[in-house]
């Protein structure tokens, strides 16, 4: 039996998952269709408001016609009644998007589209007004409504509506053809239009500072009122003044004969210092790492200074007398060690470079001449192990060939060393 069934799931399996698929492609497809049409949800919560129209042409329900507060939809219509000779509206807010509106809330009735689908505009009004009830009614004295062309003609009498017809007919044969002038006739109005709003904004300018002006008037005049005894020590202090003037005249006129010299003088001087203030930009930028140091040198100095009051001042000028002989030493001294610097130096770049390679460890299982070393001084105590009278000796063995030994460069040498010739046979 186990069997049979696996052979019938090998069979029509993938048929089956095939129309699993489907289902639940159909299944999310038609979710998708009563989402967009509107289908409530049964988990969200709105609360109702009515408003009250003289009329609700075109306003039709359950077709998503929205409810908006300042272009955002909070809402939709969702029926209407005619009650007591008015047009009510009943809509649906949601409370996520507009918690809630206020009595002094208004609401108009507005195409959507030149088809007039309707939608409402909501203003929420004031929280000062008191909250809008659930299910309350805006009344119709805080709603409006869009008036069409055949209710204005309506409106009007006879004697009217015969003479708008003939204004309206004049005017299509007067604009009959002219299609092309009118459109250069907008066009060459918009820099005129530009111009006189920019003149219109000049003017409303200008009427700001004119009673700014008038204000400020005001405000002098009044002080000057309420002053008039400074004011008049003022005038006094300014007959004086020009009395003054008045008599060192001569002096003034003086004065004012040697200004031009004075000023040719200053403009020199001013042309001389142009220079002195290019250098002293580069200078002061150049002081500013020793004006940050200057704290911290005055503070070193009020320590040297404070640790110069414990020297033993009474000894200096003997130490000075003694020192004398030696320091006139030192310049020749100096004189001999300078030849014999370079040299040193280049020893001690020798030495440093011979520390280096010591101590350097190139890695990859070499780990230099250091460890090395180590491990020769630790098994020099296997090959010293031996001694005589005359102290530990050194084991080692030099194993060679007579023709090796002959080719060396040092061949001749060794025969002279050892007392013999590399005859090999």
């Amino acid at each position: 039996m186990r069997g049979r069934t696996r052979v019938q799931i090998r069979r029509y399996g993938r048929h089956f998952a095939t129309l699993l698929a489907l289902i639940a492609l159909g299944t999310a497809c038609g979710f998708f269709i009563l989402v967009n049409q509107r289908l409530p949800s049964p988990f969200q919560s709105y609360y109702s408001v009515n408003a009250a129209f003289p009329s609700a042409t075109a306003v039709v329900a359950g077709l998503g016609e929205p409810v908006n507060v300042a272009g955002v939809r909070v809402g939709q219509i969702t029926g209407t009644e005619l009650k007591d000779g008015q047009a009510i509206i009943h809509m649906s807010i949601d409370p996520a998007k507009l918690p809630r509106l206020y009595r002094d809330a208004h609401a108009a009735l507005v195409p959507n589209t030149p088809l007039k689908d309707m939608q409402v505009d909501i203003v929420p009004g004031a929280p000062s007004a008191g909250t809008l009830r659930h299910g309350a009614t805006i009344p119709v004295g805080q709603s409006v409504t869009p008036i069409d062309s055949d209710e204005l003609l309506a409106s009007l009498d006879t004697d009217t509506r015969t003479w708008l017809a003939g204004l309206l007919s004049s005017l299509g044969q007067a604009t009959a053809g002219r299609g092309e002038d009118m459109r250069r006739l907008l066009q060459a109005l918009g820099p005129t239009s530009a111009q006189l709003r920019e003149l219109g904004d000049l003017l409303a300018g200008r009427r700001r500072q004119i009673s700014q002006l008038v204000h400020n008037f005001g405000v002098v005049t009044h002080a000057v009122s309420t002053k008039d005894g400074q004011l008049r020590t003022l005038v006094q202090a300014g007959d004086q003044t020009i009395r003054a003037f008045a008599v060192q005249d001569a002096a003034l006129r003086q004065s004012i004969a040697q200004l031009p010299g004075t000023l040719q003088s200053a403009r020199t001087t001013l042309a001389d210092v142009v220079p002195f203030a290019n250098a002293l930009g580069p200078a002061a930028t150049a002081l500013e790492p020793t004006a940050r140091k200057l704290p911290a040198t005055l503070r070193n100095t009020d320590t040297l200074l404070q640790g110069a009051a414990l020297l033993p001042l009474k000894q200096i000028q003997p130490f000075v007398k003694a020192s004398l002989p030696v320091a006139r030493l030192l310049p020749p001294l100096a004189a001999d060690l300078k030849p014999e610097i370079p040299e040193l130096i280049d020893s001690f770049k020798v030495l440093a470079y011979s520390t280096n390679e010591t101590a350097y460890n190139p890695g990859g299982g070499n780990p230099g001449f250091l460890y090395w070393l180590a491990w020769f001084a630790h098994n020099s105590a296997s090959f010293i192990s031996n001694s005589d009278a005359n102290g530990p000796v050194w084991r080692t063995m030099f194993v060679s060939s007579c023709q090796a030994l002959k080719d060396l460069p040092s061949g001749p040498v060794l025969e002279r060393v050892l007392g013999t010739n590399f005859h090999c046979s």
